[in-house]
């Protein structure tokens, strides 16, 4: 009897061990100075977030974006450019007043496209209207295609990137201008040029409630030669025949857009380019081609977004400095619709 007492004691006392060992430890009670502080702070959050909101874009004027449009959707987007060049930057960067030659230049069709996730399309064509000291001259300005490839996608912290490659074909009126009519005649370069282009773009959200969109794009054309007869866009005169080659070119373009509301957006983009001199060999008594040009210039402008799909944006273009090229200021006007 005496065994069977102290079995039952051993497993009873094993018992309880276990189940004191088992049974969890009281945890120390959340001061409520910490309770209420975990409320106050995720009340702020919902707040913030309440105020957030998905941005919509037209702009920025000049810069391009990096996104790729997706296959079965379309963009179009005319621009219309109004333009006063009212002098000339000499070699050593210094103003000079000249002649204003006054542009219209409506851009009908930039129709973009989506043929795959990873690739688009872009047709432009469109007209050209100058006027000066009382003569005037209306033509078709170059048209362009292009295929953009996107290399990487926008994610919350990695930009878009995507690679361009651009052919701009020679519909404007280049050559064989009439004497008295010869400052207004130009509508194009007579060249086909090729462009490649690397443009970068990111939304930016983490830093302020007012998200930023910022883009990039650094391009290189190469231009063909281009035959010439009588007075051209390179200069010359009646008796001018024979071949300019024109300089390449390099362009800097940085565009920057802050969201006030989900549908006003303040933007500004900031260009650079730079151009080879263009060279002439052939026949003429007066100067074809001409040196190396430069130039810096500005755009800010304001958008208004009703929709996600549209928008308008409107603004000032400017030169702020160059060398050997036009000192303009123009105002753009855009309209953009996706679809």
């Amino acid at each position: 009897m005496r065994k069977y007492w102290l079995i039952s004691s051993t497993i009873l006392l094993s018992a309880s061990l276990f189940s004191q060992e088992q049974s969890p430890k009281p945890q120390p009670l959340v001061p409520p100075e910490q309770i209420e502080k975990e409320i106050k702070d995720a009340e702020k959050e919902f707040q913030e977030a309440k105020k957030m909101f998905n941005p919509w874009y037209t702009g920025p004027l000049l810069t391009p974006s990096a996104g790729v449009l997706q296959p079965g959707h379309f963009v179009i987007q005319p621009y219309c450019f109004f333009t006063d060049n009212y002098a000339h930057f000499d070699k050593h960067g210094k103003s000079h007043r000249v002649p204003d030659l006054d542009q219209i230049k409506p851009s009908l069709a930039p129709f973009q496209y989506g043929i795959t996730k990873w690739m688009d399309g872009t047709i432009g064509f469109g007209a050209v209207h100058n006027h000066q000291k009382g003569q005037s001259y209306t033509n078709w300005s170059d048209t362009s295609a292009s295929f953009g490839f996107g290399l990487l996608q926008q994610t919350a912290y990695l930009p878009a990137i995507k690679f361009v490659v651009q052919e701009s074909f020679p519909t404007g009126k280049y050559k064989n201008f009439k004497t008295k009519k010869a400052g207004v005649q130009s509508t194009g370069s007579g060249s086909y040029e090729t462009q490649l282009s690397l443009n970068i773009s990111k939304v930016v959200w983490w830093l302020t409630l007012h998200p930023m969109n910022i883009r990039s794009s650094i391009s290189y054309t190469i231009n063909s030669n281009v035959d010439v007869e009588g007075i051209n866009g390179y200069g010359g005169d009646k008796k001018t025949h024979g071949t300019v080659k024109g300089g390449n070119m390099f362009a800097f373009d940085f565009g920057y857009e802050y969201s006030f509301t989900q549908q006003w957006v303040a933007a500004l983009d900031i260009v650079y380019n730079y151009s080879q001199k263009n060279t002439f060999s052939g026949h003429t008594t007066a100067p074809v081609g001409g040196p190396f040009n430069d130039q810096l210039s500005f755009a800010p402008a304001i958008e208004y977004n009703p929709r996600a799909d549209t928008g308008l944006i409107a603004g000032v273009w400017f030169t702020a400095w160059g060398r050997n090229s036009s000192n303009f200021i123009s105002g753009v006007f855009s309209f953009y619709h996706y679809f």
